[in-house]
């Protein structure tokens, strides 16, 4: 049998609140931007219309999912879709581009968010079945009590 490091096993609780700390405080900062993007996102993907024509001007409309609503756009009807021109216009299309952009950031940030608080569930569990192997149970508000 393996002889126990002392030591090493009170570096590795001594760094405990420290990590968790920082995963909360990178949980809030996700919460954050998340928050700062409200409203600015678009759910569509680019369309273009007359583009290879050779006299029409190319024209960008945003196509969105059937029944897929849109921070930006709003809600389609039932079974329906949202179609919105935005046209040929360097501004417009800068801006619809954006939006997108930010959807994509968005869905980034939400699958992040997601990461952290499955990580801070499992280190919850994984915390109080460490307790548990020392002699405590953890009463509901996370505070140690001797068995």
């Amino acid at each position: 049998m393996q002889e126990l490091d002392i030591d090493r096993l009170m570096n590795l609780a001594a760094g405990c609140e420290e990590a968790i700390r920082q995963r909360v405080d990178d949980l809030m900062r996700v919460q954050e931007e998340l928050q700062g993007l409200d409203g600015r996102t678009c759910t569509g993907r680019e369309y273009w219309r007359d583009k290879d024509h050779p006299t029409k001007t190319a024209k960008l409309y945003v196509l969105h999912s059937i029944d897929q609503a849109c921070p930006l756009h709003g809600e389609p009807e039932p079974e329906d879709r949202l179609r919105v021109y935005v046209g040929s216009k360097f501004a417009r299309i800068r801006e619809a581009r954006r939006a997108m952009e930010l959807e994509d950031e968005r869905r980034r940030l939400e699958a992040q968010r997601g990461e952290i608080q499955r990580g801070l569930a499992s280190c919850s569990y994984h915390l109080q079945s460490f307790y548990s192997l020392l002699g405590y149970t953890v009463g509901e508000d996370g505070r140690l009590e001797p068995r």
